[in-house]
């Protein structure tokens, strides 16, 4: 018996822009790992739900200083599943979209007098 798989690629079809460029395709997929964290917690299964968090945030660091995203992986530190929850309510009332944070390119000024260099540091406030 053969066995025969047909497969076509097409290298030409490339394009940079709207949903199949590759910033839409990284949205996307952060979106599909967001609504896997999501499911894990309305399905009440919180070992999952570290799962598909630890892999949101992995997928994409920017994230990481969401506020909302925050509780809910404080809470699930913490095993508190109702807050993991109620956090995830609330993140999805506004919208399920995620706070990126956006860096600025790191600074470095060489100092006159002594030839020191001075770093500038962010300030991420992980509170609220």
């Amino acid at each position: 018996m053969e066995n025969s798989f047909n497969m076509r690629i097409d290298g030409s079809q490339r394009q940079w822009g709207g949903n199949n460029s590759p910033q839409g395709d990284k949205k996307q997929r952060r979106q599909q790992k967001l609504n896997a964290l999501f499911e894990c917690l309305s399905a009440g299964d919180i070992e999952s739900a570290r799962l598909a968090f630890v892999a949101l945030v992995n997928f994409d660091s920017t994230i990481s200083g969401d506020p909302y995203l925050s509780k809910i992986g404080a809470a699930l530190q913490s095993c508190n599943l109702y807050a993991a929850q109620h956090f995830a309510s609330e993140l999805k009332n506004r919208g399920g979209q995620l706070q990126e944070l956006i860096l600025p390119p790191k600074p470095a000024h060489l100092h006159q007098d002594s030839g020191l260099y001075r770093t500038e540091f962010l300030k991420i406030d992980l509170s609220a």
